[in-house]
């Protein structure tokens, strides 16, 4: 039954006497929409289709199969298929597939992340090392200081996945302005669940070797941090664990970390410490750090961007020392999940 004798229905049941609960009932449908067909027949109007706008659907039963199948996999662009599709079925443009994609299957275009790749002896490694702390609590990170270096660039590119602007024309639209080969400072931070280390400033003068991490990032930036008294204060100033002869100073594989003088250092200062055959190779994914180095990124973008490297620095200590202590507790408390999240992966990186 179409559409049309569905209402032409209605309206004779109507005229012999049916109420519009009757007929919504007898023939599936809503009493608001009854009441809609008895108005417009005694309005005089036609009970058929108003004429649509737009063009009707294009895509056939086909088509939308050989969409469907090219949901997960790499070079099936919606360009590449709407080409393919017009060649063998119907013409079709790649907005087309991008809507289908999008409205009715709900998918959307992910770049792919970019995982250092791992050998079967750094996961083994990895799994290793997860195991041995897979009965580790949020309290018991609590114990550990993370740290690393990183490096923020001048003129660093923005996120041009978020960075958009509507327009009617793309003409009206700043462009962005890139540098080649921009200039970048390197910095070094350690942080706990309830503070950080100074921000050090790595000139772009210096490398980082194994002198150069003893005598002016562990001798003159972590040793203090480790000497402070005070359990208040500012996130850069306040003590980093409540028992400091309890906890653990973490740092990766870099060949400044660990040279042998390196260990020897560390060995003599600290109360403890994860030795280099501890802590597992190419694994940034486990170190919570990581994400606060994020973090700050992200928080340099939104800023005025410094326009040379003393500007620079300047704004990175700022970001540094107006961490909240929230996140710092927040990526402790994870850290449980990261370790057993890469034992079910086997040791395949697990993301940050």
């Amino acid at each position: 039954m179409t559409r049309l004798s569905i209402r032409e229905r209605a309206i004779g049941m109507l005229l012999a006497g049916s109420s519009q609960r009757t007929v919504a009932d007898t023939l599936g449908v809503t009493i608001r929409t009854v009441k809609n067909w008895n108005k417009k027949q005694k309005a005089g109007e036609m009970l058929n289709d108003k004429p649509r706008s737009g063009c009707p659907p294009k895509l056939s039963r086909v088509p939308k199969i050989i969409i469907r199948k090219s949901i997960g996999k790499r070079w099936h662009s919606t360009r590449k298929l709407a080409k393919y599709i017009s060649s063998k079925y119907v013409a079709i443009s790649k907005d087309t597939v991008h809507r289908y994609l999008h409205n009715s299957i709900g998918a959307k275009a992910y770049k792919r992340p970019s995982n250092p790749k791992l050998t079967e002896v750094q996961k083994s490694k990895r799994v290793k090392f997860c195991l041995e702390h897979k009965s580790w609590t949020s309290l018991d990170w609590e114990r550990v200081f993370f740290s690393d270096e990183s490096p923020f660039e001048l003129f660093h590119p923005t996120n041009s996945q978020n960075d958009r602007v509507w327009d009617v024309s793309s003409r009206n639209i700043t462009p962005v302005e890139t540098v080649k080969n921009p200039p970048r400072l390197m910095v070094w931070g350690m942080m706990s669940h309830r503070g950080l280390s100074e921000l050090h400033l790595i000139s772009p003068r210096h490398s980082v070797n194994a002198d150069y991490y003893i005598n002016e990032i562990l001798a003159k930036c972590c040793l203090p941090t480790y000497k402070r008294k005070k359990m208040r204060g500012p996130l850069t100033q306040r003590k980093l664990y409540r028992k400091i002869s309890d906890t653990f100073f973490m740092q990766d594989g870099a060949p400044a970390h660990t040279a042998i003088k390196t260990q020897k250092w560390l060995s003599d200062h600290l109360p403890g410490f994860w030795a280099k055959d501890i802590w597992p190779s190419n694994s940034p994914d486990l170190n919570p750090i990581e994400n606060l180095w994020a973090i700050m990124q992200a928080e340099l973008d939104k800023r005025k961007p410094a326009t040379n490297l003393k500007q620079l620095a300047k704004i990175l200590e700022n970001i540094w020392s107006g961490i909240s202590p929230s996140i710092l507790q927040n990526l402790i408390d994870g850290m449980p999940n990261r370790i057993n999240s890469c034992i079910e992966l086997n040791g395949e990186y697990i993301g940050k």
